[in-house]
């Protein structure tokens, strides 16, 4: 079976031999082949049609303990990421197509990333695009009104349509930033369809000319007179920022009613304004932009961030179990009815909590090449190197270098032992330097002038920018050095 991931499977599977809340919690795991059908696979092992994950299922028996599970499995990733010495960044993200309400992304920054991650620069704050947020000033800096009662002097509109084609969504928000002092005309404001869908679930963000969907709806209406599953509706959402001038917009938009040729159709729409969210805050319908102050801190601000998706944490509530029939029986304990003998049931039968979570293998060995590679070759963290160190020397010194790979290898009490290999090939000093460095060994050790002047080795990290001169009897503490540093 070609499979993406397998949610369905491990449900099903789990449906069938779990029965009781003492067989929980369940976690259950796989490192296998995915199969995802990428229109255009690229940089090798980044972006491919066959890959390798480790996937993680798990099943608790109550959402308190599916969320003590969730955050679990975000510190074993995180063990994981910090034990490889890279930077990831902990994201928040939006569960999509898998459904639930709690997720996170595992970025790796990185130039060839396709996704794009906001931060803050002052706190940890991270996420996608699709939830970023930003503080909202609700008034201005150094005496200034407030943002709602500026005038914005240009106003643009977004036209969306819900999947059923029956509700046609205006976006109303400013092509203008109001600035502390002045109004600030910037070119890539544009608007937050994460945002536009928590107040319209149903939106079709796919669709690019909603106006020339909607009026089959009005028309049909108007036309036949038949009351469709679900009467033509507009909906107008405003920006905060266009507040004070909301009632000019609605004037303005019955003058650009889009359907001259229904006109009596108009008064019979189900036409709704929403100027706040369920907070009663005002609505923010702008994406977020590098500059933006950060939501989480007082003082940061957000930049744009490129990245590498290497892993991601799902909290799925009972998306899957719920529908495949994955559930068990838990005590509800036992009481007498009223006037009667007959005791309560004992037990109630509840859908299982699940999570599902995955670190893609494969691509992150893609990601940990594009992240720390230089124009010299690879650079691998230590605990994947193929070997820690690699000793090297010209042929005339390969006695001596035999002797400097025992003296690193050798078995001693409180003392780091390394994976060594000693490049013994009768090749140039400098041919094999070049191969070590495409291979990326995190340390090497060179036997060269330094050696035949006093016996000194030269140690190397490029990761860490040293090459300095050891003499033999430091050289084991100060390689266990600079691997406690990769």
């Amino acid at each position: 079976m070609l499979s993406p991931t397998h949610e369905e499977e491990i449900t099903s599977l789990v449906a069938k031999t779990v029965r009781s809340y003492k067989e929980l919690p369940l976690r259950l795991y796989q490192i296998t082949r995915k199969f995802r059908d990428e229109l255009r696979p690229r940089h090798g092992l980044l972006r491919s049609r066959e890959f390798t994950m480790k996937d993680l299922y798990t099943f608790d028996v109550s959402s308190e303990a599916a969320l003590e599970t969730y955050h679990k499995v975000q510190a074993a990733y995180k063990g994981v990421f910090e034990a490889l010495k890279l930077p990831v960044m902990v994201a928040k993200a939006s569960s999509g197509d898998m459904g639930g309400d709690l997720s996170h992304e595992y970025h790796l920054p990185a130039l060839v990333g396709e996704d794009t991650v906001i931060i803050c620069g002052s706190c940890d704050y991270a996420a996608n695009t699709e939830v970023a947020e930003t503080r909202r000033d609700v008034t201005k800096l150094n005496g200034h009104p407030p943002v709602e009662n500026t005038q914005v002097s240009a106003v643009r509109v977004w036209r969306g349509i819900s999947k059923d084609r029956s509700t046609l969504v205006n976006v109303w928000y400013p092509a203008q930033i109001p600035g502390e002092t002045r109004m600030e005309e910037t070119k890539d404001v544009d608007v937050s369809i994460p945002a536009v869908k928590s107040i319209i679930p149903g939106l079709d963000a796919s669709v690019d000319d909603a106006l020339h969907l909607w009026p089959r709806a009005v028309e049909c209406q108007h036309t036949t007179g038949q009351v469709a599953a679900k009467s033509p509706r507009l909906v107008n959402l405003i920006d905060f920022r266009l507040a004070a001038q909301a009632e000019e917009l609605l004037l303005q938009e019955a003058k650009l009613w889009p359907l001259p040729q229904w006109e009596t159709a108009k008064s019979k729409l189900d036409a709704i304004t929403v100027m706040e969210d369920r907070s009663g805050q005002g609505l923010n319908l702008l994406a977020v932009r590098a500059g933006d102050r950060c939501p989480s801190c007082e003082s940061g601000i957000l930049r744009v961030q490129k990245a590498l998706e290497v892993g991601h944490t799902f909290h799925l509530g009972t998306r899957y179990s719920q529908p495949l029939g994955a559930t068990i029986s838990v005590p509800m304990g036992a009481a007498a009815t009223k006037g009667t003998s007959q005791p309560l049931a004992t037990e109630k039968t509840v859908p299982m909590q699940m999570g599902c979570h995955g670190i893609g293998v494969s691509r992150l060995i893609g990601a940990m090449v594009e992240h720390l590679a230089d124009e010299r070759g690879l650079q691998w963290p230590r605990v994947v190197a193929p070997y820690e160190v690699v000793v090297i020397s010209s042929t005339d010194l390969a006695e001596e270098a035999g002797n400097v790979y025992d003296e690193l290898t050798m078995p001693r009490t409180g003392m780091l032992e390394p994976e060594a290999v000693w490049d013994d090939r009768a090749l140039s000093l400098s041919w094999k330097l070049k191969d070590a460095d495409l291979v990326g060994y995190p340390v090497a050790v060179v036997l060269g002038k330094a050696w035949k002047q006093n016996e000194g080795c030269e140690v190397q990290c490029r990761r860490l920018g040293i090459k300095e001169t050891v003499p033999l009897s430091g050289v084991r503490r100060r390689v266990s050095e600079l691997l406690e540093k990769l």
